[in-house]
């Protein structure tokens, strides 16, 4: 249960509704993270930008950004994060069998470039201290460096979204599919 009480679409502020309605209507229902950031607007706000900006834009497949969000989650043992991002990996044009073995943390069903991300974003997730040239120099075998910047975004934005989902308590939503799987 989570460690606040969220709120509903009758007592959020229209500050806030466009972006709640938004996120409802790209999701099919409003995730608890959105309705914790609904209650303070300017964190909404804020967050609605880096978000789509790290997610929605850039050089990078949306489909692979989630893949990586499902990997950075499920390495932290995040099953909120690692479900719902294995969710929007399918909603993203992913394959569901791929966005469970994301969540499972196994990348067999991937190409060598995608499995190269998978295995630097956990590398990272896992000891961000431990990587090294050599690790960089693999993924440009693949990527350019802007594109490694995306990479690095987006499990910088992940590590932060599993420690905010776990320090405020919030649960998985019963809306999401992955919610029926056995946790991580």
């Amino acid at each position: 249960m989570s460690y606040i009480t969220l709120p509903d679409s009758n007592t959020i502020s229209d500050e806030v509704r466009h972006m709640w309605e938004d996120c409802e209507r790209r999701w099919k229902y409003v995730p608890n993270i959105v309705r914790s950031y609904a209650m303070a607007p300017e964190v909404m706000k804020a967050e609605d930008v880096w978000s789509k900006g790290v997610m929605h834009n850039g050089f990078l497949p949306r489909k692979l950004k989630e893949a990586i969000a499902t990997v950075v989650s499920a390495t932290n043992d995040c099953n909120y994060c690692a479900s719902s991002h294995a969710l929007a990996y399918e909603l993203a044009g992913g394959d569901e069998s791929e966005g469970a073995a994301c969540r499972l943390l196994n990348f067999s069903e991937f190409d060598e470039k995608e499995r190269a991300a998978f295995e630097y974003a956990k590398k990272a997730t896992q000891d961000a201290k431990s990587i090294t040239q050599a690790d960089i120099t693999e993924l440009q075998k693949y990527y350019s460096d802007g594109e490694i910047v995306e990479i690095a975004a987006v499990i910088q934005q992940f590590m932060g979204y599993n420690w905010f989902v776990t320090i405020l308590g919030l649960e998985l939503e019963e809306a999401n599919p992955y919610q029926a799987l056995e946790k991580i």
